[in-house]
């Protein structure tokens, strides 16, 4: 294994991630295939969002955006949390959750918004 490409998997993981409770979903992979899942976290966290070509906080709006559209809670949950790690604003994040009404129209983004509520009161951010 490549020891250079484990410990960027491990910085980049921690980096994103380590407000987020109950994991990524990796300990999930693991249960049903521990070399895949080492491989696919390797790939996804260790090569491809260690990628210096766009910033860490344009990468994980643009996945906040994805996601919303697409309408998965429990991924845009993660990459909420991501994006404020990563020096994402609030204000930025609901902007661009609030775009893709374009997109995905309005019930996403009412479900989008409701996720991104929740990630505030969990990191005690949230101010009624």
């Amino acid at each position: 294994m490549d020891e250079a490409l484990r410990q960027k998997t491990k910085s980049t993981a921690k980096m994103l991630f380590h407000t987020l409770k109950g994991g990524t979903g990796f300990e999930d992979w693991k249960k049903f295939d521990k070399d895949l899942a080492r491989e696919l976290s390797m790939f996804f966290t260790g090569k491809l969002y260690s990628r210096e070509v766009i910033s860490q906080k344009q990468r994980e709006l643009c996945a906040v955006a994805s996601l919303t559209v697409l309408n998965r809670r429990n991924e845009v949950r993660a990459h909420i949390h991501a994006a404020l790690n990563v020096g994402a604003t609030r204000q930025e994040v609901a902007e661009v959750i609030f775009q893709q009404v374009t997109y995905g129209g309005m019930p996403v983004v009412v479900e989008a918004l409701e996720v991104f509520k929740e990630v505030l009161v969990e990191r005690g951010e949230w101010q009624e």
